[in-house]
Parts: structure tokens; C-alpha cells; sequence
């Protein structure tokens, strides 16, 4: 997982779809040419919307996975459109009109139970790496693997030689490498290229390599159709896995394996409905791994639901632990059945921008690995015009939590290509009782910063002839329901988190559905700390004490699969979401109804909801000379989705004396505050509603659009 600057980032760059497009599965020919970017590709900045935990998502964009009724009949439940859909996941994208929110959307058809479930279609992000570049500074005769020095792979860090040696090379497995697109050009990589890849965006299938590279040059949308020079992570990721052992340049840890490239960042971010059918599409090529270099705040249904269609099916799913130095899930890595990479250094001590915590499985070398950097050849040999990356050496030097995933990704296919017959969990197992544990803080097994330790594949190959497989992961279910007035009612939004043995027993975390149930696959056979908390206040905003809580135990069984476990019920007396609030002070959308509010006074909580454009008026009185500090506290403060603006009126009840949309010089956060002397003593009001009625004059009307109004005098 790369490193980013978010302030580098526009969010016009956010990719998402719209419409029916077509699939093909061969290769776009002149008659056939490559398909053309959505009309919605690009989503504006009004569209999406950041949350306090930093999680973002399109305000009009809904995905839902599909109940009894069909596409149509839900989006003209909700006055939307169907713009996409995956069948293998009964799954569709909504688009909804002006002044809906997704979210808020989404949690009244889950509660209706017209649908599974159904969330905002989140953004994911693609950070950006470490580069540096060549020379090299080794050039130890022992770290040379084919032409080029890769210390990852010697003796004293993975030790890939040995198990080339014993016969594992992952012979016979695919890899799907879901990232940007990677360069079948390249001569570490065509050689290995299974032959087909990707446009998620576009659901378009290519099986010729120029035409994927003509592709990828009009990814970035420019007029000048060059190729963009970001994208270059989904290459340096393959090559990890697959570079060919070939007698150039660099060998992968895989090197007899094959990959396919789905291209997920065209370039920078791309909506979680493409990356799931980047997902979906990868399995169904017969991908036995997946590899995931990314990640991101917040918790995805669509994208559990894709990774759940991928471990059900047999398939090794690798998620890079992440790079934010500390202790954190981020998503996908936090998902119950995936396999999370934390990095080392050459030291093979934890590298420090690598995240840790209870759900890493393993570590591998992330920091000043040697890998390829992209070419994009034309058939031929000259290079795409405008793109200069790395020099030109076709290799760089590069550091994240991407690769050390894609080393751990690679040794799941070494794995497979001896014993096809493993599922998810015993290939993760077979890492971890192999690794070298002494890399990190517990000599004798697990600890947070490095999970089981250094993937070594001198054990494994010992292993691996030894015949001796762990035992077979298991599943869990969890339904939880809520006693309300009206009787019982399924705990949807519900957090449930199954906990190990022991404080470091690994940790897995699932939201639940319309029906009140968490799936848990591909997961360690065991006994487990079951937690659950109702509701997500991250979404609807509430305080603590809203929510209801449970501890008890959960045992999962060897072998048990989802299909045919029997659910473990827990019943809870509140925590039901609320998705028609009381507004306290309704109605005050005018002057002349305007509540009043004195300094010192803060209000109840109130909603800018019931109807498309709220405007809520507060009057107060105040003498001239008066510093008054007005504080509208909202999404940033108290939770909800409501991004504020605040307006002080003076006494004509017309004239703006002041307006403020996020408080703070810099920018706080987007709730809102206004520091004013008042110049005469009389009657002020202040208004408040949402930026997106104020300066978007668009409608904005939901239950989870909450605020608190504080008025102070400070002199």
C-alpha cells in the first residue's frame, strides 16, 4: 500500500460509471475500438462527501444488493435510475436524483427490507509509493536473481532460492493483480501475462497487448492522451509476483505463476462498484490469489461481499496492511478471510510507515525493493509516447506495505502450485507456522507490528514436502435483532467483531445487513470473544449511549463453510436507526419564526431534514460592542452527515453580516463557527443549514443531517 498526499489529490479525478456498457472478452480491433469512458466518469466535488473518520463517498451514487424486487423496481422506489450492474453479486448501481443522500437512502430500503443491503458507493484510494532512484546501492553477487540485485529474495530475508531448488515455483497458478493497469509490455512481464485484462470502468476484456496499452494511454482522460505517469504501482506489483525467470532484469517470488491485471486506478481513485467487479472478474478467469495494494477508511458491504464470492470459491486473497505507522484497520486488510502483509525493512525489523495491529498475518520486505517500473511498449519496441518513468531503466527502487503484500501474494502461489487442493485459511496458516518470528517483538510467535513474522520460503519448501497441511478454516454467522415497541426488528448497521484468544488472538470485524446477519469466511477454527454494537454511529450520527452492546463467546468449527453453518443469535433492547427525527424547533424557516437562543445556550440536537431546502432560523438579542462567537456543530462534532453553513442576519432579518462554511484559518473540519462584533445593539438571527442547499442550491434532506447550535458572548 503506497504512501500518499492528500493534498495532491483533486477530487475531480474520482472515477466512477454509469450504464449498461457493453463486455467484451476479446480484443478491440479498428472496427471494434476500446470502449469509451462513462459520462459520469468523473464525479465533482458536490458529489462526494468526506466523513469525519475520513472515509469518502458519492452523496448520489447508491449500491444495492439486490433482494426479491429487480433493479428497476428499486431505483423507481427511489425515484432513481440503474446505471450498472454485477449479476454474479445480484448487485446494481443507483444513481439518485438532486438532494438525496445515499447513505440515508440506503439505511430506509435496508430497514423497509426491500434489499439486502445497500450503501453510498464508496471512494477507494490509491496512494502513492516511495520511489528512488537507481543506481542501486548493493550489488552483493548473492542478492542477484537473473540480472538485477533483489535483496528481498536472499538468503537472509525470504530466501526464494530455496524453494525454486525444491520444485515450488507456482507452476500452473493465476494471480490476479487488482491495481492499476499493470505493463504487459514489459519484458519481465509479458513472458508471464496469462493474457487478458481489465477496464472495470468500461467492463472491457483485452487479450491483445497493444490494444491494452492503447488503452491505458487514454485512461487518464487528457486531451493529450499520454500516458499518465502515476500509473506505475500495478507494475511494480505484478513484477513482485511474476517477473519471468528469464535471464533479465528481476524474477518474481512466483516466477513459473501467471497474472491477470485488472485495472482498479485510472489513475488515483476508482468507486468500490468497479473495484468489486475488478474483483468478480478476476475470479471468474480462474485467479486462485488476489492481490490488493490499496485500501482505505470505512467498511465496504460491496466489497466484503466481493471478497466473500472470491474465498468461497477457494481463492487466496492478499490486502496490504497499510501505511499509516500505527495501530488501525483499513479496508479491505480489517476483512475477516484475507490475508494482511505488514512491511519489513532490509534489517528485517518492521518498516515505520507500516500499519500493524491484531489482523496482520505476516510480514515480507517493503522498504527499497527493486521491481519494475512500466515501459509501455508499442509491438514495435518504441516506447508510448510522453511516458518517462524511472529514467527509462524499466526498474526503480520502492518502498510501501504494496509490495511486501505482493511478495506474500506470490508465496500463496508457490503454495497452491504444490498443494491446489488448500483453502483460504490453511495456505495463510502455512505462512504463518513457517515464518521467522523472530523479526518481531515475540521470538516465539505472534506480535502486532510483524504478526507471525518473515515469510521464509527455505521452511515452507521443507514444509511443503513434508506433506503435513494445517487443518481447514471454518465460518461463523451472526444474526442480531433489537426489541422495539413493535416487537423485534434485525440489528442492521450492527458492528460485530469475532476476537481471538488472547490479547493478540487475531481480530476480525463485519457490519451486518438488512436481516441482521455477519457473515465470517475462510476464518481460524477456534473459540472467540463475540462483540456487538448497534448502531454504525460513525453513519447515523448518535452518541454512545444510543448504543446497545454484547459480549459473549463464539466457537468456529474446522470445515464449517457459510452455506451451512447454523447463525448464533444475540438480541439487543435498543440501538434500532431512527430515520424520521423530531426537529425540537420546526417550524422555524423563516424570520418571523425564527427560535430564540441566548448567550451561554446551546440547543437541542436539530436536523436540517423533512424537506428539500431547510433553513432553521434562531433571534437573539445583543448590545453593540458585543464579540459573540456563533458554533454550528455538527458532522465533525457530534456525528451525522451534515456538513454546515452559518449565517448571521442583522436586524432587517436581510442583510448578511457574516458567513462560514468550515470554521478554522486553516480549515478545521467542516462544521461551522463565526466570531462577529455586533455594530448595534437590536435583535441578529442566525440561519442555519447545509453548503449543499447555501452555495449549491441543491435539495439536501436527510435523517442523519444533525446539529447543535452554541451561542456565546466572549467579552
Amino acid at each position: 500500500m503506497k504512501k500518499i498526499s492528500l493534498a495532491a489529490v483533486t477530487l475531480t479525478a474520482l472515477l466512477a460509471a454509469c450504464g449498461q456498457q457493453p463486455t467484451s472478452t476479446g480484443a478491440p480491433t479498428a472496427q471494434t475500438p476500446a470502449a469509451a469512458r462513462p459520462a459520469y466518469a468523473t464525479i465533482t466535488p458536490a458529489q462526494v462527501v468526506t466523513t469525519k473518520s475520513g472515509e469518502m463517498y458519492v452523496r448520489n451514487q447508491l449500491v444495492v444488493h439486490l433482494r426479491g424486487q429487480d433493479a428497476q423496481a428499486i431505483a423507481s422506489k427511489v425515484g432513481g435510475s440503474v446505471l450498472d450492474r454485477i449479476p454474479e453479486l445480484n448487485v446494481a448501481l443507483i444513481g439518485l436524483p438532486d438532494g438525496q443522500d445515499a447513505r440515508a437512502v440506503g439505511v430506509r430500503l435496508m430497514q423497509a427490507g426491500s434489499v439486502v443491503s445497500a450503501a453510498a458507493q464508496q471512494v477507494m484510494r490509491r496512494p502513492k509509493p516511495v520511489y528512488r532512484d537507481l543506481p542501486l546501492n548493493s550489488q552483493d553477487t548473492k542478492q542477484v536473481f537473473d540480472t538485477l540485485p533483489q535483496y528481498a529474495l536472499d538468503a537472509n530475508h525470504m530466501d526464494a532460492q530455496a524453494a525454486w531448488d525444491a520444485g515450488f515455483t507456482g507452476k500452473g497458478v493465476k494471480v490476479g493483480v487488482i491495481d492499476d493497469p499493470s505493463d504487459v509490455s514489459h519484458p519481465d512481464l509479458n513472458p508471464t501475462w496469462a493474457g487478458k485484462a481489465f477496464d472495470p470502468v468500461t467492463n472491457q476484456t483485452y487479450t491483445d497487448a497493444q490494444a491494452w496499452i492503447d488503452a491505458i494511454d487514454g485512461m487518464d482522460g487528457k486531451i493529450d492522451q499520454k500516458v499518465d505517469p502515476d500509473i506505475e504501482h500495478g507494475t511494480a506489483v505484478a513484477s513482485t509476483i511474476a517477473s519471468a525467470k528469464n535471464g533479465k532484469g528481476i524474477v518474481g517470488v512466483a516466477p513459473d505463476s501467471t497474472f491477470f491485471t485488472a485495472a482498479i486506478f485510472q489513475p488515483g481513485f476508482i468507486g468500490d462498484y468497479f473495484v468489486a467487479r475488478a474483483i468478480v472478474w478476476s475470479v471468474n478467469q480462474g485467479s486462485q490469489v488476489l492481490n490488493n495494494s490499496w485500501g482505505g477508511e470505512g467498511y465496504s458491504p460491496l466489497l466484503k461481499q466481493a471478497f466473500d464470492y472470491a474465498l468461497e470459491r477457494n481463492v487466496v486473497v492478499v490486502a496490504s496492511a497499510g501505511n499509516s505507522a500505527r495501530e488501525n484497520w483499513q479496508s479491505p486488510a480489517q476483512l475477516p478471510g484475507l490475508l494482511a502483509s505488514a512491511a519489513l525493512d532490509i534489517n528485517n525489523t518492521k518498516a515505520s510507515f507500516s500499519s500493524f495491529g491484531r489482523h496482520v498475518s505476516v510480514a515480507a520486505p517493503g522498504v527499497d525493493v527493486l521491481l519494475a517500473s512500466p515501459l509501455f511498449l508499442n509491438k514495435d519496441g518504441t516506447r508510448k509516447s510522453g511516458y518517462t518513468s524511472a529514467g527509462g531503466s524499466g526498474y526503480q527502487l520502492i518502498s510501501g506495505t504494496s509490495f511486501s503484500g505482493p511478495y506474500t501474494a506470490g508465496t500463496a502461489a508457490l503454495i497452491l502450485g504444490a498443494k491446489s487442493d488448500l483453502d483460504p485459511y490453511q495456505v495463510r496458516r502455512l505462512m504463518e507456522e513457517t515464518a521467522d518470528s523472530s523479526v518481531g517483538d515475540n521470538a516465539s510467535g505472534f506480535d502486532r507490528q510483524t504478526g507471525y513474522g518473515l515469510i521464509r520460503l527455505d521452511r515452507l519448501a521443507t514444509r511443503l514436502k513434508a506433506g503435513t497441511m494445517p487443518q481447514k478454516g471454518g465460518a461463523a454467522r451472526v444474526k442480531v435483532e433489537i426489541q422495539t415497541p413493535g416487537g423485534m426488528v434485525p440489528g442492521i448497521l450492527s458492528d460485530v467483531i469475532l476476537e481471538g484468544e488472547g490479547q493478540d488472538g487475531a481480530v476480525y470485524g463485519v457490519q451486518t445487513d438488512a436481516d441482521g446477519y455477519a457473515n465470517f469466511v475462510a476464518i481460524a477454527p477456534g473459540t472467540y470473544t463475540l462483540r456487538v454494537g448497534t448502531p454504525d454511529l460513525t453513519l447515523t450520527g448518535g452518541q454512545p449511549s444510543d448504543r446497545a452492546t454484547f459480549v459473549g463467546q463464539l466457537t468456529v468449527t474446522s470445515g464449517d463453510v457459510i452455506g451451512s453453518v447454523a447463525p448464533n443469535l444475540v438480541m439487543l433492547t435498543k440501538g434500532a436507526v431512527d430515520l424520521n427525527p423530531v426537529d425540537p424547533y420546526e417550524p422555524n424557516d423563516t424570520p418571523a419564526t425564527a427560535t430564540p437562543i441566548a448567550y451561554g445556550q446551546t440547543t437541542k440536537t436539530a436536523y436540517i431534514f423533512g424537506k428539500a431546502k431547510d433553513l432553521d432560523y434562531f433571534k437573539f438579542t445583543g448590545a453593540a460592542g458585543d464579540k459573540i462567537l456563533a458554533e454550528a456543530r455538527a458532522r465533525a462534532q457530534i456525528g451525522g452527515s451534515l456538513d454546515t453553513y452559518l449565517t448571521l442576519i442583522g436586524p432587517d432579518g436581510k442583510t448578511v453580516l457574516a458567513e462560514n462554511d468550515d470554521r478554522g484559518t486553516p480549515r478545521i473540519d467542516s462544521d461551522s463557527e463565526i466570531a462577529f462584533t455586533l455594530p448595534a445593539a437590536g435583535q441578529y438571527y442566525l440561519v442555519v443549514t447545509s453548503y449543499t442547499i447555501s452555495q449549491d442550491d441543491q435539495p439536501d434532506d436527510s435523517p442523519f443531517n444533525k446539529y447543535q447550535l452554541k451561542l456565546s458572548k466572549t467579552n
